[in-house]
């Protein structure tokens, strides 16, 4: 007898259950529901990105890389999550597989703005800040994700000790913040820091605190 299929309602309860945990700053049980989704509806990539996202949120990089994978493999001809991906290789120091999921991002949609913000964290990675400015710039004018691309900004001014544009470059990031971005914006500041440990202190601590809820 073939087994019934699980109502997809339920997997998406609880998805909007685990979005509403994780506006909450339960980043635990939000990846506990997340889970429950993702177990649930086993072939929609949202629920693994989910699943993906707050994983690395938890510092849990190398288990999140599965389930980025497996948003990769459902959704083949998609950069953006090739571009997550090789962000998430490059913070965990994997340059080599992280400049692999760029290029093949690339030979899928070579003019997808999320390469932009990759190519900005991958920049930073090896220690090129200049060429990731010139990413982040283009992130920013594109209008992908401006948090994230602002704060790609920041993070290449930093870099260079270019302390007071680098603040500006972060309030504007700040204004497009929402809570839950939050943790995720002091943990790059803080992965920026093990990069560059020679960014100018004041700006440095200054960028902390506008992140901070």
């Amino acid at each position: 007898m073939a087994e019934s299929a699980i109502d997809p309602s339920i997997a998406n309860d609880y998805a909007e259950r685990g979005r509403a945990l994780l506006a909450a700053g339960q980043d635990a049980a939000a990846l506990e529901a997340f889970q429950r989704a993702a177990w649930m509806a086993p072939d929609d990539p949202r629920m693994h990105w989910a699943v993906a996202n707050v994983l690395w949120r938890l510092g849990r990089g190398e288990e999140a890389v599965a389930s980025y994978l497996r948003v990769i493999e459902l959704l083949p001809d998609e950069a953006a999550p090739r571009c997550n991906l090789a962000e998430l290789y490059a913070v965990l120091g994997r340059l080599q597989d992280a400049q692999l999921q760029l290029l093949n991002a690339r030979a899928f949609a070579p003019d997808d703005p999320h390469l932009h913000l990759a190519d900005t964290v991958v920049y930073l990675a090896r220690r090129r800040p200049q060429a990731a400015e010139r990413a982040a710039r283009a992130a920013v004018e594109s209008g992908v994700l401006p948090k994230f691309a602002y704060l790609g900004l920041g993070d290449a001014l930093l870099a260079q000790g270019r302390g007071a544009e680098a603040l500006e470059a972060y309030r504007a990031a700040r204004r497009h913040a929402a809570p839950p971005d939050l943790l995720m914006m002091r943990q790059d500041l803080t992965w920026l820091a093990t990069v560059y440990p020679d960014l100018p202190e004041p700006a440095y601590r200054q960028a902390l605190a506008l992140f901070e809820k």
